[in-house]
């Protein structure tokens, strides 16, 4: 699915899981303190499918829902990308902190900003528009990278 047109709420069950969502680039909105009222209005106003693990919610809710049946962090992510043709790859282009859009800025902006060997070996910096958090392809997503890669895209061997 086009990561401009959908747009997800996902509930205070499934919080790491959202900002994976944000990591691949997808408006999604996770709030720790949203109650169902609050969540069922967000996504009905903003045209927003709700993510949870909430039966009752997920009844409430309908067609703007979607119920995940899986318990960890890795098969709720598999559940997920599959049911809505996510690709599981990390784009910068959500925070994964505060769902803010991230836009590259000029490696000048974050001078003093970031660490200084940070500065010194990379080119490239992004920040978001909304909470200021800089940006860069270092080891941590360069471990993300692999986490995806075993836990999302290798195919489980062990089942077969």
């Amino acid at each position: 699915m086009s990561r401009e047109k959908v747009k997800f709420i996902v509930d205070v069950m499934l919080g790491r899981t959202a900002r994976w969502l944000r990591l691949f680039g997808y408006d999604t909105i996770y709030k720790v303190d949203a109650d169902d009222d609050w969540i069922l209005f967000n996504a009905l106003v903003q045209k927003r499918t709700i993510i949870t693990r909430d039966t009752k919610l997920a009844y409430r809710a309908g067609s703007v829902a979607y119920l995940v049946r899986a318990n960890s962090l890795w098969e709720q992510l598999r559940e997920i990308t599959s049911q809505f043709s996510i690709e599981p790859k990390i784009v910068l282009i959500r925070c994964p902190v505060c769902n803010g859009k991230i836009d590259e800025v000029a490696k000048s902006c974050v001078l003093g900003k970031v660490p200084e060997y940070t500065y010194l070996t990379h080119d490239k910096f992004w920040r978001c528009e909304n909470c200021g958090k800089i940006y860069w392809r270092g080891s941590h997503l360069s471990l993300a990278d692999d986490d995806i890669e075993k836990h999302l895209l290798e195919s489980d061997t062990d089942e077969n």
